[in-house]
């Protein structure tokens, strides 16, 4: 049995996610803040009319969001540049950051749909809840974490330069910080809630779940977002078995299971 699980391993290796897709990874969040917040810049210059962020703002911050959560089954807090463990995405003045995400990833996948689970506050309770606790999901998890872990000087320092950012931003931007700030926040929330209590809940049941797109609608997620980030989405199910896996290779998973799960865990 032990010899049949390493020849899968060596069978499937080639659909791992290497080092060329962490660095893919890697860039992808940072395009998104250069994009992003240059394009604040240019707004607060008179350049861009501040409604054009309700457009660019959304796809970037979802964008940021499943690259990153993509880049986390590959590399380790210490593996990353320092911009992306410190996670300046501006939602919140109290934020976490690269580390700490990554240890709420892990125990999700490992605690899946259980109490243990650190995202097992984001399945509970009906629809309005569920949305309620996906766009309070930066500040629940911040709260969430300091109770559970305690504080530690990377987390105060990270925390620290995080909220001065934030209001460097609203300085910034006065009360057209808005017209930024809402649009990323309900994109955030929205993609919380889609991903963690819509597919990880069915009825009184909950687990992990595959979703069907019609053909349209896997267009416009693709165009908008990315075919990878489709297919962590539509195949979520087989995801969460073999999480590092590339998304790209989900499809073919999806038509031979036979690949031993213990042997795709989270670093």
């Amino acid at each position: 049995m032990k010899d049949a699980a390493q020849k899968a391993i060596r069978t499937w290796g080639e659909f791992y996610g290497g080092d060329e897709d962490a660095r893919r990874l890697t860039r992808a969040p940072l395009v998104c803040y250069a994009l992003l917040y240059g394009h604040v810049a240019l707004a607060v210059m008179g350049w861009f009319a501040w409604w054009t962020l309700c457009f660019s703002a959304p796809i970037l911050m979802v964008r940021w969001l499943l690259a990153t959560h993509e880049l986390m089954h590959l590399r380790d807090a210490r593996e990353v540049d320092v911009i992306t463990r410190l996670m300046p995405m501006l939602l919140t003045p109290i934020s976490l950051g690269y580390r700490e995400f990554l240890d709420i990833h892990r125990g999700h996948h490992r605690f899946m749909a259980t109490p243990q689970d650190p995202e097992y506050f984001q399945l509970r309770g009906n629809r309005f809840q569920g949305l309620f606790n996906a766009m309070t999901a930066p500040e629940q998890a911040f709260l969430r974490w300091v109770l559970r872990k305690g504080v530690d000087t990377e987390l105060v320092l990270g925390a620290l330069l995080r909220c001065g950012l934030f209001v460097l931003l609203i300085l910034f931007a006065g009360w057209a910080f808005l017209w930024y700030w809402i649009p990323v926040r309900v994109a955030f929330g929205a993609s919380y809630y889609a991903f963690f209590y819509a597919l990880h809940w069915r009825g009184a049941e909950y687990g992990v779940y595959r979703v069907v797109l019609p053909a349209w609608g896997a267009r416009l997620f693709a165009l908008l977002f990315g075919r990878e980030a489709l297919l962590a989405t539509t195949y979520h199910d087989i995801y969460h078995g073999y999480p590092r896996v590339s998304a790209v290779h989900l499809p073919e998973l999806a038509c031979a299971r036979d690949l031993p799960q213990t042997s795709l865990l989270v670093k």
